[in-house]
């Protein structure tokens, strides 16, 4: 009784903890009250809705008008990558409008390079009363600014409407600035990713070949270009990064801000991105001179992390309430039987053996990430008629190529493993050893047993339990505070209409890889030995499951993250994306958390099931609402 209480009491601290999480992280996106936070939804000429979240200053109305900034977000990412520099630009007095782009996010639609939307985005912006924030001229101030997908968007949609006032565009290294674009701040990163883009000009200013410093270098040389293009008198003909050349009045300013040590997604979560945003807004818009405009955007000042931390935390805590909510569910009378025995015996106790399956499976993984994601799958988008074209998510089609390839070549030698010890010893291994029985019978006599599939049928249940609690918990948060749980990236949020479709036309595929993979092989044929106590046995099996599942993955990542400080990137250029790389980033510590919750839930019900089907719905559920839809780079 005393270890129910203590489960309950841990259950109840841990809801405490997300809703006081998510209510900070709300405070800190509204700055505690001063910021009016609303999402909208904007028409398009085809009527579908593009959705975003406007941020506006309360003392800001049509009395008191203040500039308008657009932030368009890049590829498979949404309008909440961009939250930190929107809450930074409100309380500098701005309103900040950012979309979900077509296909990304909340807004519906298969996904493109749709700069029609984003112009009508900008147009809606402009149109509000309260936006305007100039009486020097007639037109209302506007600025926009964009990363990746969002700079082109962001370039396009700059150049059809001439009265805007400011750009800021992130990422790719410097190229050629267009008279056509007023006030132009650029920031790159020193490990830009897709260092050989340059979309639009045709230079081929930036080839495969080049080190890290010789883009750099490169990149002065088109500093000194647009300098010149300025009109600056005061130009030195030395290059420089950190230094405005041109006039705010005139409409020529330009200004290039470095980042060392930083990649492509990383400009977007940089403090000093975006104190450099802030401030040249505030010097374009709102008249500041450039020294005032930095006492404002100071990154001393800044407090947008305290919604990505506390978003984090609430998201952290969703998972921690799944385990004390699955421990109590499987007290009651209704799920009691799913909590089963662990099998007793070990199949490989041989510890030779043991490291060269999980090397094995570790390298596999590795080769199988490298050769089975980089399609970037359109997947008949443009022809319906053709096989997989219900499944159209570009990014998560990366993901699947990678998940059904490595299923089946586990299952294939999991089978072989099984088939060859059978052999040698007649009832070595049973699939009850292997988690995935309910006895030691026959799987023709035990398959036919009503009872295991009652159990079965109500692992399955329990495991969409525990996704429906933390659905409702984001459900809470997303509809009254506007708030997701997650950390910079998009994780836990909300289905659309189409995004629950795909949910569910993804899941049944990701499945085998759960229980396969994650499950018959992790637990069945790695399974580790028993250490002395119940904290060392989770420490070691996790840390042997991190190394099984993930090490490979982790070292491939370093291959391309290392050898970019030696020279340049394995994974380069356009067409051979090194997106999935960058997918890593978020991927090994997420798939770190969920190991370690398939660890617990076999070993507290016996079986690979609901560890399993937990861990393909969390994935699924977070890959088809972060994903883009219908879209491939």
């Amino acid at each position: 009784m005393e270890k129910d209480k203590r489960i309950k009491l841990c259950f109840l601290i841990s809801v405490v903890i997300i809703f006081f999480s998510g209510g900070m992280a709300a405070a800190f996106q509204n700055n505690f009250g001063t910021i009016d936070v609303q999402e909208v939804a904007i028409a398009r000429q085809d009527g579908s809705l593009l959705v975003g979240k406007l941020f506006r200053p309360i003392d800001v109305n049509e009395l008191n008008t203040a500039p308008g900034v657009l932030g368009l977000h890049g590829y498979n990412n949404d309008k909440d990558i961009h939250r930190g520099i929107a809450i930074e630009l409100a309380r500098a007095g701005m309103v900040v409008l950012l979309i979900d782009q077509l296909g990304h996010g909340d807004s519906e639609g298969p996904g493109s390079f749709d700069t029609a939307s984003c112009d009508a985005a900008y147009k809606w912006l402009e149109s509000l009363p309260f936006v305007n924030g100039s009486t020097v001229k007639d037109d209302k101030q506007m600025g926009i600014f964009g990363h990746s997908m969002g700079y082109i968007e962001a370039w396009l949609t700059a150049m059809s409407n001439p009265s805007h006032d400011a750009c800021a565009f992130e990422s790719f290294p410097p190229l050629l600035r267009m008279p056509f674009h007023h006030n132009v701040l650029h920031t790159w990163a020193e490990y830009e990713e897709w260092y050989t883009t340059d979309w639009y000009s045709g230079m081929n200013w930036y080839t495969a070949n080049l080190t890290v410093k010789q883009v750099y270098q490169q990149g002065l040389a088109m500093i000194h270009l647009n300098a010149l293009g300025t009109g600056d008198l005061t130009y030195s003909g030395t290059p420089e990064v950190d230094e405005t050349y041109g006039d705010f009045a005139t409409g020529t300013a330009y200004r290039e801000h470095f980042v060392k040590g930083i990649d492509h997604p990383g400009l977007t979560m940089d403090q000093g991105c975006t104190a450099e945003i802030v401030a040249w807004m505030l010097q374009a818009l709102s008249g500041k001179s450039e020294a005032d405009a930095w006492s404002i955007a100071a990154i001393a000042g800044q407090t947008y992390l305290g919604a990505e931390i506390f978003g984090g935390l609430a998201l952290l805590f969703s998972f921690v309430s799944v385990i004390f909510l699955s421990l109590l569910l499987l007290k009651t009378k209704f799920f009691a039987e799913v909590k089963q025995p662990m099998p007793e015996r070990v199949v490989t106790k041989d510890k030779k053996r043991w490291w060269i399956f999980a090397a094995a499976n570790t390298v596999i993984a590795a080769l199988f990430f490298g050769l089975f994601t980089h399609a970037d799958v359109h997947w008949s988008i443009d022809d319906s008629g053709s096989w997989g074209a219900p499944w159209n998510m570009g990014m998560m089609n990366n993901w699947l190529g990678f998940f059904i390839t490595t299923a089946a070549c586990a299952a294939f030698l999991v089978s072989l493993w099984y088939i060859l010890s059978n052999r040698k010893e007649r009832g070595s291994i049973t699939l009850y050893d292997l988690g995935v029985t309910y006895d030691n019978e026959k799987f023709a006599t035990t398959i036919k047993n009503k009872a295991h599939w009652q159990i079965f049928g109500k692992t399955a249940l329990l495991s969409i339990t525990l996704f429906g609690w933390m659905y409702l918990l984001v459900s809470i948060f997303q509809t009254f505070f506007l708030i997701e749980f997650r950390i910079f990236w998009a994780f836990a949020k909300m289905f659309t209409p189409e995004r629950f479709l795909m949910f569910l036309l993804y899941l049944p595929l990701f499945i085998p890889f759960f229980l396969i993979n994650g499950g018959v092989f992790l637990f069945g044929q790695v399974r580790p030995e028993e250490s002395s106590t119940s904290v060392k046995t989770y420490l070691v099996w996790w840390a042997k499951a991190l190394f099984t599942m993930l090490f490979g993955l982790l070292l491939l990542f370093l291959i391309q993250y290392i050898g970019v400080t030696i020279s340049n990137y394995p994974y380069e250029g356009w067409w051979f994306n090194p997106i999935m790389p960058i997918q890593l980033m978020f991927a090994i510590p997420f798939y770190s958390l969920l190991y370690l919750f398939m660890i617990f839930f076999y070993r507290k019900t016996g079986k690979i099931y609901l560890g399993a089907f937990f861990g393909a719905i969390i994935t699924v559920w977070f890959l088809s609402v972060g994903s883009a839809m219908a879209v491939g780079l």
